[in-house]
């Protein structure tokens, strides 16, 4: 069947799974699991984000919803950038004992926010060029760039998932589905690198985390759905 929306997904996993009784695992864990995974691995165009107004006001400031991993942080004064230079929480911790209050210069991130040193002394206006997560799917948002473009990520993702869920499945099918998971990700990674630099030769970004293999190992779990 087509995999045009995420009642379609659902309705997929389920006859894979020839299992009509999980309703809420195929919404809630299954396909919740895969999204956390890919967010986590793949760092494509389609996740790039901009805040061109980042207000920055305070010691600490939230995080944009769906932040993954910064790619180019600056403070705009006029036609002046002045960039936000990245340090480790513990390198932070040593220089706010001596920093005054001014222009912020360096930032890190604890948790869900950004600390920035020294603690401004106004508000100021940020670039933030990022990596944000893809929509999850739900009733309301039935789909989204990975599920229009390459629906095989959500079907052997969540298969695989639910293989580990339900125990009894073959190793080799668990492990098949886990495989073709793991190509689906690297086929659109790799896809995404040609369509920027065609056939240029490839050289390792400090903002691509992906470097290697998706692959995970499989290791078969009993069942605890009894």
């Amino acid at each position: 069947m087509a995999l045009a929306t995420y009642s379609d997904l659902k309705t997929s996993i389920a006859n894979w799974l020839n299992r009509s009784d999980l309703t809420s695992e195929i919404s809630e864990d299954f396909i919740v699991l895969t999204e956390k995974d890919f967010n986590s691995k793949l760092r494509i165009r389609k996740m790039n984000a901009t805040e061109n107004s980042f207000s920055i006001n305070a010691e600490t400031v939230a995080l944009p919803s769906g932040f993954l991993q910064v790619r180019d942080f600056y403070i705009l004064e006029g036609n002046t950038k002045h960039p936000l230079n990245y340090i480790t929480p513990a390198q932070m911790d040593q220089i706010k004992g001596s920093s005054t209050s001014g222009m912020p210069e360096t930032f890190t991130i604890l948790g869900d926010n950004f600390r920035f040193a020294p603690t401004p002394s106004s508000t100021y206006t940020g670039v933030l060029n990022y990596y944000k997560e893809f929509d999850p799917l739900s009733n309301s948002n039935t789909s989204n760039y990975i599920l229009s473009n390459h629906p095989a990520i959500y079907l052997y993702g969540s298969l695989y998932h639910a293989a580990n869920f339900l125990g009894g499945i073959e190793p080799a099918q668990a492990q098949q589905w886990q495989q073709m998971y793991a190509t689906a990700l690297e086929r659109l990674e790799r896809n995404d690198r040609e369509d920027q630099y065609g056939n240029a030769p490839l050289q390792q970004r400090s903002d691509v985390t992906v470097g290697g293999s998706f692959n995970d190992r499989y290791v078969a779990v009993t069942n605890n759905n009894q």
